[in-house]
This record gives structure tokens, C-alpha cells and sequence, in this order.
């Protein structure tokens, strides 16, 4: 039996795994195996499962079945485990741990038994010894029957000798015909009625563990974003290019993303002159899924790192006659929100967006007259939207 604290932050793990409507039906599983040495073995992994829930039973091997990976480490003296139930989109992972293997097992368990069965049992429930029906025949009770009551009084009608005692019962004859025995009619015993026997769980099948470690899911993600960004130049600057993303099933749901950008500003009427900015970066965005509201609904943050040229064109105006050119490097670091919508098992959507910190600040000005078109400033403002297919 798993310790109080135990089933308290287990029960806690598993919440977040079942859902909302109690499964009826009985689930097959298709369990993956791993654990170091002194570990509790696959069978007595599933065996602890089906301790707990009878709508779980191992999976045949051409059945479809919900997919259960776990994988048990050990470290500094402790085990921890890892548990992957389902598939891709699907998936839902935690991680446990424990001064015994055998306590991380239970564990584990224990979430699977409530991922499949939101009602099953904290504890397992061993199998007991059948109890005996009251209308199984009763040996004893029969060979007492048969015996009779013994000291009874004798019959009425019967002579007595003086002294009142009676007389010792003649023994049988050896031979002869059986008499008939009188046999006074008894009430009939209620007998208690009994609840049919219930069924037993579907028996474990013998599972194998794998011979090399688990993979870790990874997904690819191919598209294209548009972007925004506000401090950048005196207008916002509009535009966008492709991009790559490479999930990775880390715990925390992680994502890397390189994106290209090119984004302008068009022409731009700063008094005596005119102006176009136009930037051209590669974006690298790490992000972490930090709340999942839906199935296909994310919600996350990042951290992003971009790099390139910022150019600058002057215009000829009413008042200045000769323009130049100016390029300059592009650095920033930003913190972005995020949220990921999937749209069925292949086209992915997001929109991110946040502060950026610029790591270059410059000042774009007019020589003759002297005049000021922008300063960076110290905080800059972006938005990206996105849409990808998935592979």
C-alpha cells in the first residue's frame, strides 16, 4: 500500500491525465517496459494495474490498444519514473520518484488504472478466497442429521420398569428387513440468498521489455509566419518568411524554432524628407507548453533570440535635395507568450508575441539640415503568426 502522501500526489498527477467521462468499456493496453536492475518486472507492473481497475487488460498483439511506455531510472540513490500514455497529439506525460522502485512502480500504476478508469481504486485489491455458498452441502451437519438426537425420552405409550429407569434398547437383529425409520416433519430453513459471484479480471499476458531505450517523441513542423514589430523603425514594421519547428517530448512539451524575416516599413514622410526601413533577420525561438486548456489548445512561453541588418534609405523631399544610405546590425533578446492551436493531426497554428530587448540601439538622422528620423529605444514590440504543416 502506497504511503498517504503518496496517493495524495499521485491522485494530483493523474488528475491531469483522465478525463472527464468514466470509461464503461474495458481498455486494452499495450505496455513498453524499462527499468534498472532490482526493478519490479512488466507482469507485476500491469498486474498492479489490474489490482486496481477491472476495465484494464493487456493488449493482444494485432489489437488496437492504448499505448503505455514506462521507463524507471536510477539516480543518487533514488528511482525516478517516467510515464508516456498515448501517442503524438495525444500523449500525456509525468514523471514520479522514490526511495524504492517498487514504490515508483505503484505509482505508476496507479495513474494508468485512473487514466483508464477514473473510479478505480487507490489501493489493489488482491483476490480473496471464495466464500462458501449456504446451499453447499454441509458434512457434518448431514452426518449429524443422520445420527439423530441422542437422551431423547422415550415414545409415549413405551413400558417402564419400576424405578423409572429405562429399559437398555435391544440390540438390532442381525438379519432381517430393514425397519422403516419415523421421521417427524421439520420447518424448512430459510436459506440467505447470495450475490453471483464476480467476474475476475482479465488475466495479465506476458509482456517483454524493451532491449534498447525508449525514443523520445519528436515532431517537425514546416510554414510559414507573419510578423509585426513596433521601436523598430518610426512605423511598424510589416513582413514575415518561413520557418522550421522541432517538438521534443521533454517533460515540459519544448519547441525549437528557427524562423527567416524580411519586414519594411514602405516610404515614410518625416517633414523636409522621406524615409523606407527594411530589416532583414533569422529568429531562434525556444518555447515550453505550460498549460494545455483542450486537446488541441496550448498555451506556453519563449524565449527568442534574433539577429541580422537594419537598413535605412533616405528619400529626396521638398527640402533635402541629396539622401543616403544606412545599414546597420540587428541584435535583440525577447520574452514571448504563446498559444498553439492543432487543427486536426497534420496543420499546426500559433501566435506569439512580446517585448524585445535590442542590443543595438541606434539613431538615424538627417546631415543637412540636422535632423532626427528615429532612436531605438530600449524595449521594441513584436507579434508573429503562424501556420505549418506537421510531419
Amino acid at each position: 500500500m502506497l504511503p498517504p502522501r503518496w496517493l495524495a500526489a499521485v491522485a494530483v498527477l493523474a488528475g491531469v491525465l483522465t478525463g472527464a467521462d468514466a470509461r464503461a468499456e474495458v481498455q486494452p493496453l499495450r505496455v513498453a517496459y524499462e527499468a534498472h536492475e532490482g526493478c519490479p518486472s512488466a507482469e507485476a507492473f500491469l498486474r498492479e494495474v489490474t489490482a486496481r481497475t477491472e476495465l484494464a487488460r493487456d493488449a493482444a498483439p494485432d489489437e488496437a490498444a492504448l499505448e503505455v511506455r514506462v521507463h524507471i531510472t536510477s539516480a543518487e540513490g533514488e528511482s525516478r519514473g517516467r510515464i508516456t500514455v498515448g501517442t503524438e497529439e495525444d500523449a500525456r506525460v509525468r514523471e514520479v520518484g522514490g526511495a524504492t522502485c517498487a514504490d515508483v512502480v505503484a505509482a505508476l500504476a496507479l495513474i494508468t488504472a485512473l487514466w483508464v478508469d477514473p473510479t478505480a481504486s487507490l489501493d489493489p485489491q488482491r483476490p480473496t478466497a471464495k466464500p462458501r455458498s449456504s446451499e453447499d452441502p454441509d458434512p457434518a451437519g448431514a452426518a449429524r442429521a443422520a445420527a439423530g438426537p441422542t437422551g431423547a425420552a422415550p415414545p409415549a405409550g413405551a413400558l417402564v420398569p419400576p424405578g423409572g429407569q429405562a429399559p437398555e434398547p435391544a440390540s438390532p437383529p442381525r438379519a432381517g428387513p430393514p425397519q422403516a425409520a419415523s421421521l417427524a416433519p421439520t420447518a424448512p430453513v430459510a436459506r440467505p440468498a447470495t450475490a453471483p459471484p464476480r467476474p475476475p479480471s482479465p488475466a495479465a499476458g506476458t509482456l517483454r521489455s524493451p532491449q534498447r531505450p525508449l525514443p523520445l517523441e519528436r515532431r517537425w513542423t514546416l510554414g510559414i509566419q507573419a510578423s509585426a514589430a513596433s521601436g523598430v523603425a518610426p512605423e511598424a514594421l510589416l513582413g514575415g518568411g518561413p520557418f522550421v519547428e522541432l517538438r521534443a517530448d521533454l517533460g515540459l512539451r519544448a519547441s525549437f524554432r528557427v524562423a527567416a524575416e524580411v519586414a519594411a516599413t514602405g516610404a515614410i514622410d518625416v517633414g523636409p524628407g522621406g524615409a523606407r526601413f527594411t530589416r532583414w533577420i533569422a529568429r531562434l525561438d525556444t518555447c515550453a507548453d505550460v498549460l494545455r486548456p483542450a486537446r488541441w489548445l496550448s498555451l506556453g512561453s519563449c524565449v527568442g533570440a534574433e539577429g541580422g541588418f537594419l537598413h535605412s534609405s533616405g528619400l529626396v523631399g521638398d527640402t533635402i535635395t541629396e539622401v543616403k544610405d544606412a545599414t546597420v546590425p540587428w541584435a535583440s533578446l525577447g520574452l514571448l507568450a504563446r498559444m498553439t492551436a492543432s487543427l486536426g493531426a497534420l496543420v499546426r497554428v500559433d501566435v506569439h508575441g512580446g517585448p524585445q530587448f535590442p542590443l543595438v540601439q541606434r539613431s538615424f538622422m538627417f546631415e543637412r539640415p540636422a535632423l532626427v528620423i528615429h532612436e531605438v529605444p530600449a524595449v521594441t514590440w513584436a507579434l508573429h503568426v503562424g501556420a505549418g504543416l506537421s510531419f
